[in-house]
C-alpha cells in the first residue's frame, strides 16, 4: 500500500453534467495514461447527485497534483465554485464522508485543498470549512 500524506481535494471547474466518463475522456485528451479501466487522474469522483465514482483505484498513483501525487489521493467534485455556486447539499455530503473515511484508513493524511499545494483557485470553496465538517463527522 502506498504511504498516504495528503487527501487532496479538487473541483472539475466544469458543468456540473460532467461524469466521471466526461472527466476520463478529458483526462485521455490531455494525454493521461489508462488505469483502472479509467484515464481519469483522480481516485474518486462525486457527481452532482452526491454519487461518488472511483476513478482510479487508490493503490495508484494519481494525476492530479504535480509533486504530490506519489503521495496523495485526489477527490474531485464535479463543478465550478469559483463564483457564487455551491457543491449541492449531497455532493458535500458525500465528500465530507469520504474524506472521514479516508482519513480513518489513513490517519496520518491531511485534508486540503488543491489551492493549499499549488496556485490555482481549485477547488473553489474554503478547504478550512471542508476539513472542519470532516473532523467533526469523525468525533461523531
Amino acid at each position: 500500500m502506498r504511504t498516504i500524506e495528503h487527501i487532496v481535494v479538487h473541483h472539475t471547474a466544469s458543468p456540473t453534467d460532467w461524469t466521471l466518463e466526461r472527466i476520463s475522456e478529458a483526462h485521455k485528451e490531455r494525454g493521461f495514461a489508462e488505469h483502472s479501466g479509467t484515464n481519469c487522474g483522480y481516485h474518486y469522483v462525486i457527481e452532482v447527485d452526491g454519487t461518488v465514482r472511483l476513478g482510479r483505484s487508490v493503490d495508484v498513483v494519481g494525476a492530479h497534483c504535480k509533486g504530490y501525487n506519489a503521495k496523495s489521493i485526489g477527490v474531485c467534485v464535479v463543478g465550478s465554485f469559483e463564483g457564487d455556486d455551491d457543491p449541492t447539499e449531497k455532493q458535500w455530503a458525500a465528500v465530507v464522508s469520504l474524506c472521514a473515511d479516508l482519513l480513518r484508513q489513513f490517519p496520518d493524511a491531511g485534508v486540503v485543498g488543491h489551492k493549499e499545494l499549488k496556485p490555482t483557485l481549485c477547488p473553489g470553496f474554503d478547504p478550512s470549512i471542508l476539513r472542519s465538517d470532516v473532523f467533526a463527522k469523525l468525533e461523531c
